[in-house]
């Protein structure tokens, strides 16, 4: 590239040429093309985010749940029915007569 080709393209003398002229349909195309290309690429960044945060979140509620239903598991045991009754100050007793079961 010598230096009148520079100053041609620095002076917008090249751009003016008959062959870009007809070509500006191709150039305005490929333009509109890099344009989505790259809209499509954030759009894909941004879904990829979005589901690494909801990635994060379920991991979060389940680890809660374990720890709600182990909780409910632990508070929902007989023993541990009978020492809450005990410590609210309630006559209720433990049962020491098994359950019978009746068939129809």
């Amino acid at each position: 590239m010598t230096i009148a080709d520079l100053q041609g393209w620095l002076n917008g003398e090249k751009l003016r040429s008959e062959f870009l002229r007809k070509q500006y349909r191709l150039i305005a195309l490929i333009c509109g093309c890099i344009f989505v290309y790259i809209l499509a690429g954030y759009h894909s960044m941004q879904q990829q985010h979005k589901l690494s945060d909801l990635r994060k979140e379920v991991r979060d509620k389940k680890f809660e749940y374990l720890t709600i239903s182990s909780q409910l598991v632990r508070e929902t045991r007989q023993s541990q029915i009978v020492k809450s009754l005990k410590e609210q100050g309630s006559l209720l007793q433990e049962s020491t007569i098994p359950a019978i079961r009746v068939n129809e």
